[in-house]
């Protein structure tokens, strides 16, 4: 037994430098143990069963020789099958299990979650574009079927759906409706299952935390469920506990939508124009975010502090809360979907206050909801409205709230010029911008749009669309604010009918423009200006010196082409290191054949010399050429 140890971690070693990537132990390690059954199996079963019982002792012969070159090349072998079978690893961020068996049971649901998906995707015939259909037809055909699809997959997927039902910016209205009827078919937990995780969290009874618990959920979802209960204060909260099993979970969905999203915008035209994987790994971000309550708890702390007594923010109980529970107070109310017994008056006025409100998040304070559909605005009994669920809040830095006020002062005003001076703090990209055709595409962005009537949806998608056609994307948190004031708008219309948006917009920039408002801005931004200049202009005589300096002496050099950055050399170095080891096996594998075919015309005494010679050339051929398809896959996914 501790032969075979001594052997398995000795081999394991050499297979894991020989492969070269120092991110693949966990493969290596189950390579090991396969190859190691299976060429000891091998091993037992061709030589050693066929030996006289008497000689039933290992001897290093050509035998045991052979036998250790398969160890190392069934396990080289075998890890690179396992890498063909990963996952992307591109840009998906996971929480990963530390406990080795944990990663293996994971690594092999990710195979069956992959063989289930694909089959859902092949039945529901997602990667078909009948050609004889219409624009119209084919695009309700691709969302019907990515529709059955995700709704079948469930879990993360049916999420995803939902998140794209919300990106109008980017999707025909057809699509966005078929998205909109996906559906969620989740058991709730039984509360002896939800007692026990509250108490393992917060490490002692539930009796001693709350004075009553309803164990009948008020809601269950994917992620989490909600029950109502009395704290030993008397006051009445409502407690959001996440699924126990969502994080191994989602640790395989999340793998393999990012794989789904690069493999549909490989093969569909439609996901390459709305670049779906770039969509995909932001939801994914934004997931981790919303499974991991404590920032939620933070989120609701922070928009407490900043709101004023318009809207009425929940309060929390940090004593009680954890990453995976979230304590905060119980609204008594309305949902703002069933606001039709207010009076007409009052619904305009709530809807007035409610939009004020998201302006005034989006530029005075830089912190916003990013989700305010009429499920998470309550009315509460006094008629003061309320923000619920901020599992996703969106942050803007100062640069970016200037951009969009003069964004919106340039389409109240009908200016191009402000406008494109807002779109170029609000964009990653602003760098690229040709000003000049910029402000003459938003010349003519503005014959069509206004805030006279307008609505900020049509708005929003032939704005996008423009970015789009200039190659620009907006910062992933402008983008959700525009979201926020798309869906806000439609909430509240839902609500007043004859909601005006744009006396609310007008009135608010009107607020932001005032003397002293104006004047407040004008310094600030002037103070920005400087401090993100003055660095460079302190280091600009002493850069001159330098390179007069180098002049002088005759020094001075100027690096262009493709190996002037240090990545490109490295690059280029990584690239010529595995063409001279395809070389290399390519060439022991020519010779070591050739010495085979001399050794079958050769006398006994230089037949054992050349076999060897021959099989082991071979075997370091299949090794190099084995490390070369690992290190090109590997880099790929990098």
């Amino acid at each position: 037994m501790l032969y075979a140890i001594i052997l398995f971690v000795l081999f394991s070693f050499i297979s894991y430098r020989l492969i070269g990537n120092y991110d693949a132990r966990g493969k290596v390690l189950i390579s090991s143990i396969f190859s190691l059954v299976f060429s000891s199996a091998a091993y037992y079963t061709f030589h050693i069963k066929r030996m006289p019982p008497t000689q039933h002792i290992i001897q290093f012969d050509h035998y045991t020789f052979l036998y250790f070159i398969t160890l190392i090349i069934v396990s080289m072998g075998f890890s690179l099958i396992l890498e063909m079978m990963s996952d992307s690893g591109r840009t998906v961020r996971r929480e990963r299990s530390s406990n080795p068996f944990t990663r293996v049971k994971i690594f092999f649901r990710t195979q069956f979650r992959y063989l289930h998906l694909m089959r859902l995707v092949m039945r529901n015939g997602l990667f078909k574009s009948p050609l004889h259909l219409n624009a119209e037809s084919r695009n309700q055909h691709i969302g019907a079927s990515l529709r059955k699809t995700l709704e079948q997959a469930g879990g993360v997927f049916v999420k995803f759906g939902q998140f794209l039902s919300t990106r109008t910016d980017l999707f025909s209205p057809i699509f966005i409706e078929e998205m909109a009827h996906l559906q969620e078919n989740v058991r709730s937990l039984p509360g002896s299952e939800v007692r026990k995780i509250i108490e393992a969290q917060l490490k002692r009874p539930i009796d001693e935390i709350f004075q009553t618990f309803d164990e009948e959920p008020l809601a269950a979802a994917s992620i989490a469920q909600v029950h109502r209960a009395t704290l030993h204060t008397g006051e009445q909260v409502v407690v959001k506990v996440l699924r126990p099993e969502l994080k191994e979970q989602m640790e395989v969905d999340v793998t393999i939508l990012d794989t789904f999203a690069h493999l549909l915008e490989s093969r569909m035209p439609w996901a390459q124009s709305v670049n779906i994987t770039s969509i995909a790994e932001g939801f994914i971000d934004n997931l981790y975010e919303e499974v991991d309550l404590s920032i939620e708890l933070s989120n609701i702390v922070q928009m407490r502090k900043m709101m004023d007594d318009v809207v009425y923010i929940p309060k929390v109980y940090p004593d009680y809360c954890t990453s995976e529970i979230l304590v905060v107070e119980f609204l008594d109310g309305v949902s703002l979907s069933k606001s039709a017994q207010y009076p007409v008056e009052k619904r305009r006025q709530l809807a007035s206050d409610i939009f004020e409100e998201m302006l005034a998040q989006i530029f005075d304070r830089g912190v916003f909801h990013g989700d305010p559909h009429p499920g998470n605005i309550y009315i509460l009994k006094d008629g003061t409205p309320a923000f619920l669920d901020f599992g996703s809040v969106g942050k803007l830095s100062a640069m970016q709230r200037r951009g969009f006020t003069w964004l919106l002062i340039g389409i109240t005003r009908q200016n191009p010029e402000s406008m494109a001076i807002g779109v170029e703090r609000l964009v990653e990209n602003g760098d690229q911008i040709n000003l000049k055709q910029l402000e003459q595409a938003l010349s003519q962005f503005l014959v069509v749009h206004s805030f006279d009537g307008d609505i900020l949806e049509d708005m929003g998608t032939d704005l996008f669309e423009m970015m789009g056609d200039f190659g620009l994307q907006f910062h992933p948190n402008v983008a959700m604010a525009f979201r926020s004031l798309i869906t806000l708008q439609g909430s509240l219309q839902e609500t007043d009918p004859t909601f005006n948006l744009s006396e609310v917009m007008k009135t608010f920039l009107k607020s932001q423009l005032t003397m002293e408002k104006g004047k407040e801005v004008l310094e600030q931004t002037i103070e920005d200006e400087l401090l993100n200049t003055l660095p460079r202009l302190r280091a600009f005589p002493r850069r001159i010196d330098r390179v007069l300096r180098q002049a002088e002496n005759g020094d001075f050099t100027i690096q262009m082409g493709i190996f002037s950055h240090k990545e490109n050399k490295q690059f280029a170095n990584e690239v010529l290191n595995l063409v001279f080891l395809s070389f290399a096996g390519i060439s022991f594998g020519i010779l070591s054949l050739g010495a085979l075919f001399l050794a079958q015309n050769e006398i006994q005494e230089g037949y054992s010399f050349l076999n060897i010679f021959g099989y082991s050339g071979l075997g370091l051929s299949v090794i190099m050429l084995i490390r070369v398809a690992i290190q090109s896959m590997y880099r790929t996914k990098k």
